[in-house]
């Protein structure tokens, strides 16, 4: 059986990496590999929220 998730967008925010925080390492945009400076929230069904990254390019693409 082939499932595929429903994405709905919610909203976007800014994200900032915390170098200082320990076994903290830096977090790369889904779409094209580059440093995330956003965070996209998504509704997956059943309460669970999906949380993904993106650079400040890729992020206005986000639906």
């Amino acid at each position: 059986m082939d499932l595929e998730m429903q994405k709905n967008f919610i909203h976007l925010r800014s994200f900032e990496d915390k170098p200082n925080y320990p076994n903290s390492k830096p977090k790369f945009c889904v779409t094209c590999g580059t440093k995330a400076t956003q965070e996209a929230l998504f509704n997956v069904g059943d309460g669970v929220i999906l949380v993904e990254k993106y650079c400040d390019a890729c992020a206005k693409n986000v639906k």
